[in-house]
């Protein structure tokens, strides 16, 4: 049966069902109710409910709307927007309020009524992605991730106040509440990207990073060693080495005549030029004998089921990119399993690596965290562990 949630964040129980709203306790998630738009926080225990924007690929209500709808969905969003609008003049912090909290109700009805009309349009012709499952476990993490406040120390931005990027952070965040909200669809290769208004995580200057603090008592990174060589590594079947990575290759690939660091160059100006002629990378790292097993009639197919379409030129790159980036996302929502009912928690993902928002209370489940980073789809990745007070200053520790 088709529904919709009033709200994702999870202490905002309310839905749209059989042409009422029904709120909290009125809530009855066993009813049925199986098929929707997209996840909410409250839905975390119901796994068999069907998303329509994973079958879509992440894309708008309003790109997908058909066209006998569209008339009808334009009026309609116009007036979604103007409350939206209306909410932000008054300062109603919608991170911090229900939504169907500050809209007519009459509006929600008809709103959640088009919505199922459109979603069930998606589900008759749209087909379930072959990548349904690691997607909607993906949407789940960052849902949690996006209503996590973050602990920012605006004292530490002082000393940066001259340049416009730092004025611009204290100006938008020094009196609001900062969050995280990832794009899930941000490239194509499936890296995530930021959403309009969120904390930029991403792409923050790496000194900036001491004004993010822990909400518990310290930061845990994981990050892989060179997770893009591995992959190639993996992708033909050669045997994960324990060391370094770029040491590795200074000794045995370019026979010891470079540096480490030289290697490190020289391997990734290889991979990241399709039409590189370097003998030795060549002869070491077959591109076609990968290509021939995941790239097939104009697109390429992971090993995650993630379909790309691209060109000969840009097929090796987003074969490696975005099998790095769900090696990284797969390993992400086995840790936020664990850490269910513990007061850790992820609290980003950056590029190769995740963060964890660590509680001293919880340090009989490090280890086990560590090990589940490590061990990948792909086999055994070397994993680097850092720990510190704030963002920037982390430091590598042994377990």
């Amino acid at each position: 049966m088709l529904f919709q949630s009033l709200d994702d964040k999870s202490e905002c129980v309310g839905i749209y069902q059989n042409g009422e709203l029904l709120f909290g306790d009125d809530v009855d998630l066993s009813s049925g109710l199986s098929k929707t738009w997209n996840y909410s926080n409250f839905l975390e225990n119901h796994p068999d409910i069907e998303y329509a924007q994973v079958y879509c690929n992440g894309e708008s209500l309003d790109k997908i709307c058909p066209s006998h709808l569209i008339e009808e969905w334009e009026l309609i969003s116009g007036k979604l927007k103007a409350f939206l609008r209306a909410n932000k003049i008054a300062k109603v912090d919608l991170a911090q309020n229900c939504f169907f909290d500050v809209t007519p109700h009459k509006f929600l009805i008809r709103f959640c009524e088009l919505k199922n009309e459109i979603c069930e349009w998606v589900f008759d012709n749209y087909p379930r992605p072959e990548n349904y499952e690691h997607m909607a476990e993906v949407r789940k993490v960052l849902c949690d991730i996006k209503y996590r406040p973050i602990n920012l120390d605006m004292t530490a931005l002082q000393r940066y106040y001259h340049e416009r990027k730092a004025k611009d952070l204290y100006m938008k965040f020094s009196n609001n509440t900062a969050y995280c909200d990832y794009n899930q669809y941000g490239a194509i290769t499936g890296r995530l990207g930021m959403n309009k208004g969120s904390f930029p995580i991403l792409n923050l200057k790496k000194e900036y990073r001491q004004m993010v603090k822990p909400n518990n008592d310290f930061f845990v990174e994981l990050d892989y060693n060179a997770a893009e060589a591995r992959v190639v590594l993996a992708l033909l079947g050669v045997e994960q080495p324990e060391e370094d990575i770029h040491d590795f290759h200074a000794k045995t690939l370019y026979r010891g005549l470079l540096t480490r660091e030289e290697a490190k160059k020289r391997f990734f100006a290889w991979l990241y030029n399709p039409s590189s002629e370097d003998y030795l990378s060549n002869r070491q790292y077959d591109r076609e004998e990968i290509l021939s097993k995941y790239y097939f009639n104009g697109h390429v197919q992971t090993l995650f089921d993630r379909k790309i379409n691209c060109d000969d030129f840009h097929a090796f790159n987003y074969l490696i990119q975005s099998t790095c980036a769900d090696v990284v996302l797969d390993r992400m929502c086995d840790i936020y399993k664990l850490l269910l009912q513990r007061k850790s928690y992820i609290a980003f993902t950056l590029h190769d690596s995740i963060i964890i928002d660590f509680s001293s209370e919880d340090k009989d489940m490090l280890k086990m965290i560590i090990e589940t980073y490590k061990n990948t789809k792909l086999g055994n990745f070397k994993t680097s562990i850092s720990a510190g007070k704030d963002m920037y200053n982390l430091k590598l520790i042994n377990i």
